[in-house]
């Protein structure tokens, strides 16, 4: 994961120092990020982020005194799991508006329908519904972990799954 980081950085000496600052502050970004999100991958995740811009502005940075320094880190580890929360928080108040019967085509409809029949049916969707299909239902893929594959909402795919179950649903109603 360093490596992404120093890739960013110009010289050998700017690279050397990252390092150190890695190695220095990384546990303790983390347990910041860890106290504001409770959640060890969006942690990881604040954590990357906040590197990503310290090696961004490392120019600036490396003119801080020691503690100007540990204070800029923290403050900018802060603010990533921040804005980690409140996206979290945004996706997690779209998901409780959604109303469960507007998620859920009649299951049964699928159930009673061949496996083979309803495999082909769904690999004929366009690629946007049958992306999500098969990574939900085929592979268990979360919706949290599927927005974050296609770098979309969580929202975004829960809306393409309900859409691509009716289009699923009228395809086999047509073939039937």
């Amino acid at each position: 994961m360093i490596n992404i980081y120093l890739s960013v950085l110009d010289t050998a000496e700017d690279k050397a120092e990252f390092e150190d600052l890695y190695v220095k502050y990384k546990q303790r970004m983390y347990a910041v990020a860890y106290k504001i999100l409770h959640n060890i991958e969006d942690s990881e995740d604040a954590v990357h982020n906040a590197f990503l811009k310290i090696a961004d502005n490392f120019e600036m940075i490396k003119k801080f005194s020691c503690q100007e320094l540990q204070s800029y880190i923290v403050i900018i580890v802060r603010n990533s799991s921040i804005n980690i929360y409140r996206k979290n928080k945004k996706d997690s108040e779209h998901l409780a508006e959604f109303d469960d019967n507007q998620l859920t085509i009649d299951v049964n409809f699928f159930e009673n329908i061949d496996r083979d029949v309803l495999i082909q049916t769904i690999s004929n969707l366009p690629l946007i519904y049958k992306d999500v299909l098969f990574l939900h239902y085929v592979n268990q893929y979360t919706t949290k972990e599927i927005s974050k594959m296609f770098d979309i909402s969580i929202d975004a795919v829960w809306k393409r799954i309900e859409r691509a179950k009716k289009l699923l649903k009228q395809e086999l109603e047509k073939g039937e």
